[in-house]
């Protein structure tokens, strides 16, 4: 698809990844401090808040009077209008690899009306992997056109999971889950990325994701990149992703269901 056929929107936050893209390409590998947020290993540096401000920036030199709700920054407000386009912003998602000099990590932008998803945006900077995706118009990975994978067995499958970094906050993943779904014959991968992980399901490289308690930055573009794709994506429980913490699973058509059933009968 070529990006004249993208709205503003799109276009913009193309632009905005690959400018913070450089940043964090920049930055990787490189010797910086690392700040601890509250919760068990969950880190933050100096390349996370230089992506947010840039992408911030970015966005609302076009578009000075959107919304944006960032990881670092919160709900930044600028207009009360039910119309007003909210950016969803994860800037450096996948930090703890990041700050152990590991190449996963992605930056993923969302462009959101009234809780639909217009565009999103993830990119890969060290990989080069853009993902786009644009409400009606598809998913692409640097301009080829996405589709999940026809995966129909667990036993076929490759499933990445997102594995927390302690059991109280993601009581319900427990290692008897993922011993089971190995005896089942699946194979298993953490990236430490849930939108790449997101991103990697819809351009069928992976068949299927599934994380407990994600942040709202973390999915937002991944959502609309696996619909567009032919995908789905829930909460385990079937309902729409509506608040900002949340448990999903996404997957071709075909392990949705085989899938949610594992889930709900594997604690």
């Amino acid at each position: 698809m070529q990006t004249n056929d993208f709205s503003s929107l799109t276009l913009v936050a193309i632009q905005a990844a690959l400018k913070a893209g450089e940043i964090l390409r920049k930055g990787f590998g490189s010797a910086f401090e690392i700040n601890v947020k509250p919760g068990l290993q969950n880190f933050v540096t100096v390349y996370d808040h230089l992506s947010e401000e840039s992408i911030i920036s970015s966005i609302l030199e076009v578009f000075p009077s959107h919304n944006i709700l960032a990881e670092e920054r919160g709900l930044q407000e600028i207009s009360s209008s039910e119309d007003t386009i909210l950016w969803i912003i994860d800037p450096l998602d996948g930090t703890t690899n990041f700050a152990h000099h590991l190449p996963l990590f992605t930056i993923s932008i969302a462009a959101y009306s009234k809780g639909k998803g217009l565009c999103g945006v993830i990119f890969q900077p060290l990989s080069n992997e853009l993902f786009v995706a644009e409400k009606g118009k598809g998913a692409y990975l640097n301009g080829v056109r996405l589709t999940v994978s026809n995966t129909q067995k667990l036993d076929e499958c490759l499933i990445t999971v997102g594995l927390p970094y302690d059991a109280e906050s993601s009581p319900f993943l427990s290692l008897q889950q993922l011993q089971h779904l190995s005896q089942r014959g699946a194979t298993l991968r953490n990236l430490g990325s849930a939108a790449l992980a997101l991103a990697y399901v819809a351009a069928g490289k992976t068949d299927a994701f599934w994380m407990y308690n994600l942040h709202l930055w973390d999915i937002a573009a991944g959502i609309l990149l696996i619909e567009e794709a032919g995908g789905r994506l829930t909460q385990f429980e079937k309902k729409p992703i509506v608040s900002y913490t949340t448990s999903v699973l996404a997957t071709n058509q075909a392990l949705h269901q085989p899938l949610l059933n594992f889930l709900a009968h594997s604690n």
